[in-house]
């Protein structure tokens, strides 16, 4: 049933999640052309290139796990990838801001760290990305690169002049109590919106399943992209400020990607993304059990025997309509 009120707006819903369900937060960040946020995001101009400021003690760790496997050849942990890593570190040359990102990821391995290196592969491949100083050094290395990149102009929109290097892009994830246009046969069109606590839950859990790096385009769960890199991450509030964004609510989510992928970067260059989506069951989940159970309200209050200006201020504070 749709329940109409000529004298109404639409009604309003507000989205949450459980943060403890295994079933519920996002599953990704999409790359689309219409984001729901309705905000395009920014691309920063350039930054350094690479760097290799990182301590001395890196270098000695990716050594140490070089010289084990030179000695034992049949040795087969790790990948090509982490290999090359060591080899750039033990020799002192400079990485990208990609590879630092790589680096501060490897975080997720920690627990394995202390695993002898004739025991398993937890304690050598660990070595081979730095070791903890490597590690450390590149979490705050992106810190710092993450500061710098507030600081630098911008260009608004404009993608002529971009070259290879400049591939950054920032813009909001989340808005904090900004309606999000939906339509729902029996509801018709209606609202929803995220509170700053569920924000902020939402980013947490988004970090602790280590899915900072999942990204896909056109919400297209098959079409994930490699080669894409959460460099920054930030509630706006008191501790964080949006220079780009210095309107958006308090709460809000701002992130900002590292695009290495160069058919992505194509995409993004030519207009055919320009913001984020998110991607997560929970949404759709969440909106279909509060509107089934908002029906069942919104039924018992119109057969129920009170007056009808008794059942219209009813539905008025069911749907949040003032």
């Amino acid at each position: 049933m749709k329940y109409i009120f000529n004298t109404m707006e639409e009604p309003i819903l507000y989205l949450d999640f459980d943060e403890n369900s295994m079933e519920e937060g996002m599953d990704a960040l999409s790359f689309v052309d219409k984001p729901a946020t309705e905000i395009k995001w920014e691309v920063f101009q350039q930054i350094e290139e690479s760097f290799n400021d990182y301590p001395a003690s890196v270098s000695a760790n990716a050594c140490r796990a070089l010289k084990y496997k030179e000695k034992n050849p049949t040795n087969d942990c790790g990948t090509r990838v982490g290999w090359t890593r060591a080899n750039q570190l033990c020799n002192r040359r400079p990485i990208s801001v990609e590879t630092i990102a790589r680096m501060a990821s490897f975080k997720r391995h920690q627990q394995n760290k202390d695993v002898p290196y004739d025991k398993g592969c937890g304690g050598l491949m660990w070595d081979c990305w730095g070791g903890d100083e490597g590690i450390d050094w590149a979490i705050r290395k992106l810190e710092r690169i993450n500061n710098q990149l507030r600081m630098l102009p911008f260009s608004k929109h404009n993608f002529q002049d971009l070259n290879d290097e400049k591939r950054l892009v920032t813009a909001p994830v989340m808005l904090a109590e900004t309606p999000i246009a939906r339509y729902n046969p029996e509801l018709g069109k209606y609202y929803v919106k995220f509170s700053k606590d569920t924000i902020e839950k939402m980013m947490r859990k988004y970090f602790k399943e280590n899915k900072i790096h999942k990204v896909n385009v056109n919400h297209d769960p098959t079409q994930q992209q490699d080669g894409i890199y959460m460099m920054e991450s930030y509630i706006v509030g008191d501790r964080n400020q949006s220079k780009l964004f210095p309107d958006i609510p308090e709460g809000s989510w701002v992130a900002t990607f590292y695009v290495d992928n160069p058919d992505v970067w194509e995409k993004v260059k030519d207009g055919e993304y320009n913001g984020f989506s998110l991607e997560g069951y929970f949404i759709e989940k969440y909106e279909d059990e509060m509107i089934d159970k908002i029906n069942q309200q919104l039924e018992s209050i119109v057969n129920s025997k009170e007056n009808d200006e008794t059942k219209e201020q009813k539905i008025k504070n069911l749907l949040n309509i003032r």
